[in-house]
């Protein structure tokens, strides 16, 4: 049998094993008129519409449309999915007999339908209706947070049936919580070529989602209800949760965790300050991927082209600005536990990255 491929072995004669998710993407302007005919199609009765406050009036159309289907709401989520929130929309979803969630809008919303999910008894069917390009949809990792730490895991019964993106319900998303999110979803492009599990599939998915991203988030920032530019970014967010539920997490995301959950740093903005100083060490590692990645981004550099593409996009590029302390950037780097990379990983190494993240240095 081949030999699965590793970091910094992408290439197909060498062998690789990949895993190929289950699930339906349907991605069009005006495909928020189909939720309920997916809903139907999947067999769910009773549905629990999951909301972030800024999706309410999608919400409320979702509502109309499921007619008797309907079975209750839950308005507002936190990010990290705190377990006392992740608590009370389990007991709601066992109120109302739900055997389904809609989940709409970003990572906190589809995070909470996968946290209801994870531990019901019942097999509980998740569409998801995504307004950001955080990627959750496509994946199934599930995270919830208690006592200051982040737990975070793998499992078939999170992964959403349905994702049905709209890029109208994201043309009046505010620029900076855009750009924020897009720097969210091309951390998982770019982890996805060095992770032990990356095969040449994820790699492809990572490459054109990080081209679709990148395109289209400098197409966006001058016109931001460019609905091509919209499409472009959910169609690179879909190809950048799938690279990452199949090739997993590593360095980074791992400190984006450790960071998010033991300091409450925001979740999407920490990618954009620690992404280009984990992709200056581990890169060059792995050169066939990085030349990719650097001709998706148009960039010679990789590490410091992303660096810059937030920087234009006026995303934070230091931890500090996020709230961070000096001293709570090298308390991280000792909490910090070994995993594999393509470079060994070492209390130095990670103090050496999340001290440059802090202060926003380019690479």
């Amino acid at each position: 049998m081949p030999r699965p491929v590793g970091p910094g072995r992408a290439g197909p004669e060498a062998g690789f094993v990949h895993t190929f998710l289950a699930g339906r993407v349907v991605l069009g302007a005006g495909a928020l008129d189909l939720v309920a005919d997916e809903v139907e199609s999947l067999g769910v009765r009773r549905a629990l519409v999951v909301a972030t406050k800024s999706a309410r009036d999608t919400a409320d159309v979702i509502e109309e449309q499921l007619g008797d289907r309907f079975a209750g709401r839950i308005d507002g989520v936190a990010q990290h999915v705190p377990s006392e929130v992740a608590d009370h929309a389990r007991a709601k979803a066992r109120e109302v007999d739900a055997d389904g969630i809609i989940a709409i809008g970003g990572g906190s919303a589809i995070g909470l339908a996968k946290a209801v999910a994870l531990t019901s008894t019942d097999d509980l069917a998740i569409v998801a209706v995504p307004t950001t390009y955080a990627g959750s949809e496509m994946t199934p990792v599930w995270g919830e947070t208690a006592g200051g730490s982040k737990t975070t895991g793998t499992d078939p019964r999170v992964l959403p049936r349905v994702v049905v993106y709209d890029p109208v319900l994201t043309q009046h998303l505010p620029k900076k919580v855009t750009a924020a999110s897009v720097a969210n979803a091309i951390a998982h492009c770019v982890e996805a070529v060095w992770t032990p599990k990356a095969d040449p599939i994820t790699e492809l998915s990572a490459v054109e989602g990080l081209r679709a991203l990148a395109g289209g988030l400098r197409q966006v920032l001058p016109e931001p209800t460019d609905l091509d530019a919209r499409s472009n970014l959910l169609y690179g967010a879909c190809l950048a949760g799938s690279a990452l539920a199949t090739a997993g997490t590593g360095l980074h995301h791992k400190l984006c965790h450790l960071l998010g959950g033991t300091y409450n740093l925001p979740h999407a903005e920490t990618h954009a300050a620690v992404l280009p100083q984990v992709a200056r060490v581990n890169a060059p590692a792995v050169p066939q991927s990085k030349a990719r990645l650097e001709a998706a981004l148009g960039s010679a550099d990789l590490a410091g082209g992303l660096f810059d593409l937030f920087a234009a996009a006026q995303v934070p590029t230091s931890l500090k600005e996020l709230g961070l302390t000096e001293d709570q950037a090298v308390e991280a780097a000792k909490a910090f536990k070994p995993t594999d990379n393509p470079i060994p990983v070492t209390e130095d190494l990670v103090r050496e990255i999340l001290t440059r993240a802090w202060a926003g240095t380019r690479p």
